[in-house]
């Protein structure tokens, strides 16, 4: 009894000792916040919740470099919402050819049509040309293509909105309203700009397409045609591209499901300015993966040196004749939107660049 007396004694030490441990790192940890926000002089004065399906809360925030500041420091403001101002309005443009995916449509058409204060109109392209689309709701604005083209997004859907934002997404993933404003407010700061959320990198010393996210600063080269919002004068200018442009997404063209990497190409060349892609850190509680059945970036000889992406690549360089065609561009007050999960604290890593 004595033996298992010290050996409870004993235990009951090392928890003590072990929760000391955690409360002086807690501590420790609490002061380096608190001098980091001190030192970088972060402001934060308003909070855009938004109750995420994981059960927690996330907050999402435009910010800006605060003026005055030394170039040395890095001070920054982070603004109150809205977000985006109440007049500013996207169209939605969604692209379909799968029947099978009718119920990703169902939920898309439902989410979308349910934020009048953000979507001003949700226009549904179906490219097929053998069977009908599934149903769509009368507010859905609904083109029926005259042929199977990955390009018809950017090409058919101008003539129908009613503002400049048109926001093209994959019929595989649902975006939520706050990062739809998200998007929004830098598209009000960049409308020359191509607005993503996946950014990729171009070797534009041989035209590879680098499959991984561009993590480094600057060196975002194109933004993949997951989500691109953009502005309607670049779905004019598509639209207006020479025919071998507009055809090189067609089954079989050297493009073939790569019109994302040909609009980049035909905007980037008109406007000499880079994408800006948004943090990816808030993606998981704001951006929504549908079902994929048939997806063509799962299919084989998509990625690598010999891939269909760099064999586009290579072409576009080529058809351009530009050679800064996919080099990275310096985009002038790019806002960045960041996140914190479990209000209200703002974990200091999420503020940095």
């Amino acid at each position: 009894m004595k033996h298992a007396s010290s050996t409870k004694n004993a235990r009951g030490v090392v928890i003590a000792r072990t929760s000391l441990c955690f409360s002086f790192v807690f501590v420790l940890l609490l002061m380096f916040y608190l001098l980091y926000v001190h030192m970088h002089h972060v402001k934060v004065v308003g909070v855009f919740p938004y109750i995420s399906r994981l059960g927690g809360q996330v907050q999402i925030f435009e910010r800006q470099k605060s003026s005055p500041c030394s170039t040395s420091s890095n001070c920054e403001t982070v603004y109150p919402t809205p977000i985006a101002e109440s007049k500013d309005k996207v169209t939605i443009v969604l692209m379909g050819y799968e029947r099978s995916r009718a119920k990703n449509y169902r939920k898309l058409f439902a989410r979308y049509l349910s934020m009048p204060e953000t979507v001003d109109r949700v226009i549904f392209i179906w490219n097929n040309l053998e069977k009908p689309p599934p149903a769509v709701p009368e507010e859905v604005t609904l083109i029926r293509a005259e042929k199977n083209n990955m390009m018809n997004r950017y090409i058919l859907a101008h003539g129908m909105s009613n503002v400049d934002a048109l926001l093209t997404i994959d019929d595989d993933v649902l975006l939520d309203e706050n990062l739809l404003r998200c998007m929004l407010a830098e598209f009000r700061e960049n409308s020359d700009s191509i607005i993503g959320l996946d950014a990729r990198h171009v070797d534009t010393d041989n035209g590879n397409y680098m499959s991984k996210d561009a993590k480094l600063a600057g060196s975002a080269t194109v933004s993949i045609g997951k989500t691109m919002l953009m502005h309607r004068k670049f779905h004019v200018l598509a639209s207006k591209a020479d025919e071998a442009l507009r055809n090189a997404a067609l089954k079989g063209a050297v493009c073939e499901s790569c019109d994302d990497l040909v609009v980049s190409a035909i905007v980037s060349n008109y406007t000499k300015t880079g994408p800006v892609v948004l943090r990816s850190d808030v993606w998981p509680f704001v951006r929504y993966a549908l079902p994929a059945p048939g997806g063509v970036s799962n299919k084989p000889n998509w990625y690598g040196k010999k891939g269909r992406r760099s064999t586009c690549l290579r072409w576009l360089m080529k058809h351009f004749d530009v050679d800064e065609l996919f080099k990275p561009k310096k985009v002038q007050n790019e806002l960045r939107c960041v996140a914190a999960k479990s209000a209200p604290v703002l974990r200091p890593w999420s503020l940095t660049s």
